[in-house]
């Protein structure tokens, strides 16, 4: 069944570099998932511009002309991502902190606290994208787990 999605982008303008962080159901949901992102980063753009394009995406230029998040409207046969993570158990943690020799500052989604978790899957929207990356103590990425 083709359903409405949006998506949201940052984009660089200078290296070209665009990187996808989620798809919501609402153009207000996406945008709260930029929001959220500030906040885990401790980041806050009070005088953020919030511009349409000609194609219908809103743009979001929040500190300089060259960085900004971008919200695609587009149609989709394929159904969004579960927002709703299923956390993994104890032993199955340990088991994925030893396997890759996380260190102490390190944790997976299930060792954050609550808020950190909330905020990260309202900034992602993707539980399994979540289940991929390691994080600081206050929900920040810091690499995926695959990565060397």
């Amino acid at each position: 069944m083709e359903q409405t999605v949006y998506t949201n982008y940052w984009q660089n303008r200078l290296t070209g570099v665009k990187k996808e962080h989620g798809s919501y159901t609402s153009e207000e949901e996406a945008v709260n998932g930029i929001k959220a992102w500030w906040e885990l980063h401790k980041e806050d753009y009070p005088h953020a511009e919030y511009k349409r394009t000609n194609s219908g995406a809103l743009e979001i230029i929040y500190n300089d002309d060259d960085h900004f998040y971008r919200v695609e409207k587009r149609k989709t046969n394929q159904p969004l991502p579960k927002s709703k993570a299923k956390l993994r158990n104890k032993n199955e943690v340990a088991s994925i902190r030893q396997k890759h020799g996380l260190h102490d500052e390190a944790f997976l989604f299930e060792e954050l606290a609550e808020p950190y978790r909330d905020r990260l899957m309202m900034a992602m929207n993707d539980s399994k994208k979540l289940r991929q990356y390691t994080f600081d103590s206050e929900g920040r990425p810091i690499k995926k787990l695959n990565d060397k």
